[in-house]
């Protein structure tokens, strides 16, 4: 997917893309997904909705800003984060990179952008990763039978579930090149 057709999308939930993050020194997309793994030991927070509510949206999208302004999610007036994105054309293998971005006025996490697929597979049926730029919080939102949720890990550095899994990541030949050295990386400044 190139910059502009990420941006057009990004754009339906309210975010405004400015670039693929290089860092290398940054937890994988693909680790961060786990976060959903994490139990309260971990000092996992979550919001859970109903999926049959009325307004199930326009709460998830309250509880969305909510948790991620408790969290930590958002640093500096532009309030920017990391947003987990797949940069595959639809019939390539994924390719999990970090994008920059920032909340717009306007947003609509919830229903516009999990409906137009960057942040879910319709309104109200969210799947996305997202993580501060400090790489001091991942807030997940997802999909269960009949509830929807967004939770957030603080420290993920320090979560033994994530930290294995980046090993994993790290040492598996078969992983993509960017997740491998980006894994091993984080692991290593650790």
């Amino acid at each position: 997917m190139n910059d502009q057709k990420l941006s057009e999308a990004l754009a339906q939930a309210g975010i405004r893309f400015r670039g693929i993050d290089e860092t290398l020194a940054r937890l994988p997309v693909r680790a961060a997904w786990i976060a959903v793994s994490c139990g309260p030991g971990d000092g996992r927070r979550d919001i859970v909705l109903d999926a049959s509510d009325a307004n199930v949206v326009g709460n998830a999208n309250s509880s969305w800003f909510d948790l991620a302004s408790e969290s930590g999610l958002f640093s500096g007036p532009n309030r920017e984060f990391l947003l987990g994105v797949d940069l595959a054309d639809n019939d390539s293998a994924s390719i999990l990179r970090w994008a920059k971005v920032e909340l717009m006025e306007d947003w609509d996490i919830m229903g516009g952008g999990a409906d137009g697929g960057m942040l879910g597979s319709g309104a109200g049926k969210p799947e996305f990763v997202m993580m501060s730029t400090s790489g001091e919080v991942v807030l997940r939102g997802t999909t269960w039978e009949d509830a929807i949720g967004v939770l957030a890990v603080p420290m993920p550095d320090r979560v033994k579930l994530i930290r294995d899994y980046a090993g994993r990541l790290s040492s598996n030949s078969k992983s993509d090149f960017h997740e491998r050295r980006s894994a091993s990386e984080w692991l290593h400044r650790l």
